[in-house]
């Protein structure tokens, strides 16, 4: 049975679930609502199997705490089963906001509700210089390889997604001032990247040669990149040519791993965490926080090393085996008056 079918036979068949899914249209896009749907239904199947009816109201804390432990066993991901404990409480809310519960009863379940705790993991991200390595392995001449050393600097040097890659007309590149305006976007709103000079050289040579094959194959194509038989690429097909290019390199690289690396490249030379997050194309700063965490730790850790704290903490360690208690005391005093004339300064 099909997902939103089940979702009809729960919570008393008065299509409660559904509805809330209708709702969260308005705001989301459709790949969230589906994970939505497919939470809320891996939740229902469970109290299906473990209680006599298949209802909001039967739902309490140790429920919860339940299905957690449930999913536990069953050794699933703790981004996995954070995510679905979530997608329950938003639906909760909606339960809340509808009068179907009280309040009260929403705290009772939610409130300090433990679950695994996510780790961030070290994922793979392939940086500017590593795609030059990268392309530099790559035989040259062939129509397809030059596509795909196009298509792998467009991604390290913009960090758009596979499937705006995929969805990229050529009416949507502006040479002359080096910007695409990508229309597939993950949120369905359209946004504008831009990429340096080094890759529109590149672009301009390949939209050569790709004007060439599709005169020779009778052809006509507005998607930027296509196959040798003029037919437009699609998503799964640029996964497929990612794994040829780390089978043949021997430099595992995958689409994702290459945004990463953007972000990285950014980050490192100094960009605001918010100007990366719009170059993204995330709606919610928290999403490049969240995500690229591990990006931004190295470069929080050497910034720390300009507080004041770190600077005396390094003359203190020079002088850690012959100082008085007096000189601790007046390495502090020191210490205090310089940040509170840096206060006045920053408040004049």
């Amino acid at each position: 049975m099909k997902t939103l079918d089940c979702l009809k036979l729960y919570d008393n068949n008065n299509n409660l679930i559904i509805k809330y899914l209708d709702y969260i249209k308005l705001y989301r896009t459709e790949a969230t609502t589906y994970t939505y749907a497919s939470s809320l239904k891996n939740f229902y199947d469970y109290i299906a199997m473990h209680y006599d009816s298949v209802s909001y109201k039967i739902v309490n804390r140790k429920t919860l705490e339940g299905y957690i432990e449930y999913q536990v066993n069953k050794k699933l991901g703790s981004d996995i089963i954070h995510c679905r404990v979530m997608t329950i409480k938003n639906y909760f809310k909606y339960l809340v906001k509808n009068k179907m519960i009280t309040t009260e009863i929403f705290f009772d379940i939610f409130d300090e509700l433990k679950t695994p705790k996510i780790v961030v993991k070290n994922q793979l991200l392939i940086k500017a210089n590593k795609t030059l390595l990268i392309t530099k392995k790559i035989n040259r001449g062939r129509f397809e390889n030059e596509r795909n050393i196009v298509m792998l600097f467009l991604m390290s040097n913009t960090g758009i997604r596979r499937k705006e890659v995929a969805c990229i007309e050529v009416q949507n590149i502006n040479l002359s001032n080096n910007t695409i305006t990508i229309y597939k976007t993950k949120g369905d709103k359209p946004r504008v990247v831009s990429f340096s000079d080094a890759i529109k050289i590149k672009l301009i040579e390949y939209l050569k040669d790709r004007k060439m094959l599709l005169q020779k194959r009778n052809q006509k194509n507005n998607m930027l990149f296509i196959k040798t038989n003029g037919e437009a690429l699609t998503i799964n097909t640029i996964s497929t040519i990612m794994h040829l290019i780390s089978k043949k390199t021997n430099i595992k690289v995958t689409c994702h791993s290459l945004r990463r690396g953007f972000a990285t490249d950014m980050a490192e030379n100094g960009t605001d965490i918010y100007v990366i997050s719009k170059m993204l194309g995330h709606q919610d700063i928290n999403t490049t926080v969240s995500r690229y965490i591990y990006v931004l730790a190295g470069i929080v850790k050497e910034a720390m090393q300009n507080h004041p704290f770190s600077k005396q903490s390094t003359h203190s360690e020079n002088i850690k085996n012959n100082i008085r208690q007096s000189d601790v005391m007046n390495i502090l005093t020191n210490l205090s008056n310089q940040i509170n004339e840096i206060s006045t300064k920053l408040k004049a």
